[in-house]
């Protein structure tokens, strides 16, 4: 009997020591930064070679990339945008509630002095390639040191190209209207690749301004001119990033910004990211307690952004609600350093569908205009989606030469536009995102 207790007495101590060494290489996998630092350098180095490709609106494209090409008409943009006496622009006649000819004297002012740059930045987005301005990349260093760009510009720019589409609507010049048009959604395209979500939040506001005037200019275009502008806005759409690219690229940004200071031997990291980490390195000698809980942190951050670029490939609205959770996070309170203050996940996401939305509706618009015109009648919903290759139903609802488009699916209020037999034309929508 003795020995059966001193054997079992072996055999539970063994279990013990056993299930502690579990414990403890469960602790040392969760407190390393080996492989979480292994993992962020790759990913730099793929970052610092990666191209933007993605279909271009116009064939064939131009050389070059849209950052390449952008920095000169943003930078004078960004001048004129100092200066700019009305941060609206004259919203009423953007929106078509009033005419061009009540533009007020200061709006008219800066359309004219904007007009060249204006046109440029818009014609940088014909490059073969996407990719932001120096300064405006998810790794940049701000660029110029004296004045860096901004992300501002860009909902500045998306103004003054819907008064330009007035503009031209209002001297008749319907096909440089919806050129326009097509070019200032694919700004909003363009803006998205590179820069995470500071590019991508502005490139919204394009989307939102762009939507009223872009849909008056494709009610009054020749059915030559909608036809050239389907193919060009579905390659626009084809060529915006996915959300989850979008929150891929945010991700990589917040590891880096948070843990680069702590990669060690800084050869072979991108220039910005090396002078990043040299500046924000620990200053004196750190202590045992303090790696352990660098390498909690690590770990427990890391698994949040990838919990958050998996929310974003979800379908909506289950996308926005696990993104608002994600942003929500938990509270570390033995491990403060493992704190991390996410943006409005949710918010974005929601955002981020409504400018899809009123893309593809758009789109939509175009597509029933042209099949009423070529085949005698308005297509049911499902000719139209066939049209449009896939995506989300949208519903159609003829009236004799009118036909009702609708998304109702869409965050803060459905969208719709009334398709007449000439063309589209925006009959009502939900309230603008703030900001607008």
């Amino acid at each position: 009997m003795a020995g059966t207790r001193r054997g079992r007495g072996r055999l539970g101590a063994l279990v013990a020591l056993g299930l502690l060494g579990v414990v403890l290489a469960v602790a040392m996998w969760r407190t390393s930064t080996v492989g979480p630092a292994r993992e962020l350098r790759r990913d730099l180095a793929a970052r610092a070679s990666a191209r933007f490709a993605r279909p271009a609106q116009v064939e064939p494209p131009e050389p070059g990339t849209f950052g390449e090409r952008a920095v000169a008409p943003w930078d004078a943009l960004a001048a004129l945008e100092a200066s700019s006496a009305d941060v609206e622009l004259c919203r009423a006649v953007r929106e078509g509630e009033q005419a061009f000819e009540e533009l007020s004297p200061s709006c008219r002012r800066e359309l004219e002095a904007a007009a060249g740059p204006l046109a440029a930045l818009l014609a940088a987005t014909h490059a073969a390639e996407a990719g932001p301005p120096a300064g405006l990349g998810t790794l940049d260093s701000p660029t110029p040191a004296g004045r860096p760009r901004g992300w501002s510009t860009l909902p500045y720019a998306g103004k003054l190209g819907a008064l330009r589409m007035r503009q031209l609507l209002s001297r008749g010049e319907t096909t440089q209207a919806v050129q326009v048009c097509v070019d200032l959604q694919a700004l909003a395209r363009d803006a998205s690749w590179g820069a995470a979500l500071a590019g991508r939040l502005p490139a919204l506001v394009v989307e939102e301004v762009a939507f009223r005037p872009c849909a008056a200019a494709l009610d009054a275009a020749p059915t030559s001119v909608k036809r050239s502008a389907a193919g060009a806005l579905a390659r626009v759409e084809q060529g915006t990033p996915a959300l989850a690219a979008v929150m891929g690229e945010y991700a990589l940004g917040a590891r880096t910004q948070a843990f680069a200071p702590y990669l060690g031997q800084l050869e072979g990291l991108p220039p910005q990211v090396a002078t990043w980490a040299r500046e924000n390195a620990p200053a004196g000698r750190t202590d045992w307690r303090f790696t352990l809980a660098l390498g909690d942190a690590w770990h427990r951050i890391d698994a949040r952004l990838d919990e958050a670029v998996e929310a974003a490939a979800l379908p909506m609205p289950e996308r926005a609600a696990r993104l608002d959770v994600i942003a929500a996070g938990d509270r570390p309170w033995v491990n403060r350093r493992a704190a991390f203050a996410f943006p409005q996940l949710g918010r974005a996401a929601r955002s981020d569908a409504r400018a899809r939305a009123q893309l593809h509706l758009l789109r939509a618009a175009v597509a029933a205009d042209l099949a009423r015109a070529e085949g005698g009648r308005w297509p049911s919903a499902a000719e139209l989606g066939a049209a449009l290759g896939g995506g989300e139903a949208t519903l159609i609802e003829p009236h004799g030469d009118v036909a009702t488009l609708v998304d109702p699916t869409v965050p803060r209020g459905e969208l719709a536009l009334s398709v007449r037999a000439d063309g589209p034309a925006v009959r009502s929508e939900g309230p603008p995102p703030a900001g607008r």
